[in-house]
This record gives C-alpha cells, structure tokens and sequence, in this order.
C-alpha cells in the first residue's frame, strides 16, 4: 500500500493539472465570445437610435445595401425605409433577453425580445420578437435582414 500511495499522488497532480489548463484555456474564448456578442448587441441599439432619430445617413452608415426587413407594416428595404421615416416615431425600445449565434465568424444572428412603444403611420406598435442578421464586411459589422414577430 505504501508503495502505492506515490504513485495515486503523482496521478492525481496530473489529472488536475490537465483540469487547469482545460478551464484555463476555455475561459478565454468564452470571454472573447461575449465581447462579439455585446458588440452585436450594441450595433442593434445603434441602429435603433439611428431610426428612433430619423437620421437616415446613420441609417445608411450600419445598413447593408441588400437589407430587407419583415414587420407588421410588410417587407420594406433600406431605401424603402428612408423614404417613409416620417411615418416612424419611435418613443422608446427595449433589448430583452438577447441571444446571438454564430453562423460564422463574419455571420450572427440577433434574436431578441423587444418592448417597442411609438407608431407607424399612426398604428401603435406593441411588444415583438426580433431577429437580425449581422454580417461583417471589411471588418464592419452590417445588419442585412431584420424580422419582427408581435405577441399577442
């Protein structure tokens, strides 16, 4: 037994150095991970200032030029869009419960739940899932796709 004891000891040293270094180096991309998902996070709220402001050259700084969106309003693209902002009066929004996935690592997909108080064309908007897709371009992040879903 004694002749034993050395050798569990020696084996149990390695087998928590390799649990270390395995925590050791997962923590760092998981911290890298929610730094790219807040930066998508904050492009969103960008955007939703830039359309809350009807500042249609913001708008065009962080629109993609094949952008399409999807609301209770119908299909609508980026030109689309700035020809009618002075139909949208957003009063306020929210970001709840964001989520973010990784298609690539120049691709994410938004998905978030959004409390949106304002009008467009004189309809009042209530609460709504919304999904966005970003794609980065150059190193620039542009959003391409937006789709609202009201709940009821």
């Amino acid at each position: 037994m004694r002749k034993l004891l050395p050798i569990l000891a020696i084996t149990l040293l390695v087998a928590a150095s390799f649990s270390v270094a395995r925590s050791a180096t997962t923590a760092k991309p998981k911290a890298k991970q929610a730094n790219a998902d807040q930066a998508i996070i904050n492009n969103s709220r960008t955007t939703w200032e830039a359309y809350k402001s009807k500042n249609p050259a913001a708008i065009k700084a962080i629109t993609a030029k094949e952008y399409v969106s999807y609301t209770a309003a119908g299909p609508s693209n980026l030109q689309q869009d700035i020809d009618t902002i002075a139909k949208l009066n957003i009063e306020s929004y929210s970001i709840d419960d964001p989520k973010v996935t990784w298609v690539t690592k120049g691709v994410a997909i938004l998905r978030y739940k959004c409390d949106l108080k304002g009008s467009y064309d004189g309809k009042p908007f209530g609460p709504v899932y919304a999904t966005e897709v970003w794609v980065n371009r150059g190193g620039k992040w542009w959003i391409t796709s937006y789709q609202e879903t009201p709940i009821s």
